[in-house]
């Protein structure tokens, strides 16, 4: 049975590598070599964690959390901190990097979860960094 372990990356990088979606991938590779293991339970085993995360109280805060964020986003006020942070660190050696660093760790404080903040940094520093990069080219 431990070849099981051994035999199902190259499963998942050829199911990559002929044009299947990683997701999807990733669920036929687990799926079917579940089903070598576990036989017609593979529902029970893979379900179960899936309705114990889903019952976690502590995750239904996640949605809010990114709420707050594109709340942020677009009442202007993750910008003008963006850019007052920005203008703050702007002329030390990649202060564009240095403000984004910054910004992640003040939402992070503020938010306490790592997907609200990816948003938020997301929506602001992406394009601040695409419009340096077309001025500095």
């Amino acid at each position: 049975m431990e070849w099981l372990s051994l035999a199902m990356f190259p499963a998942l990088l050829i199911l990559v590598f002929l044009g299947i979606h990683v997701s999807v991938a990733l669920v036929i590779t687990a799926f079917s070599f579940g089903f070598f293991i576990f036989g017609p339970h593979i529902a029970v085993q893979s379900f179960g964690p899936v309705l114990q995360a889903g019952s976690n109280f502590v995750l239904a805060a996640i949605p809010l959390f990114v709420l707050m964020g594109a709340i942020l986003e677009r009442s202007g006020i993750a910008r003008r901190l963006f850019d007052a942070i920005q203008i703050w660190l702007g002329p030390l050696p990649g202060g564009l990097a240095l403000a984004t660093i910054v910004m992640c760790a003040i939402f992070a404080a503020s938010a306490g979860v790592v997907g609200a903040v990816e948003i938020v940094v997301g929506l602001m520093a992406i394009p601040a960094m695409r419009a340096y990069s077309t001025t500095a080219a």
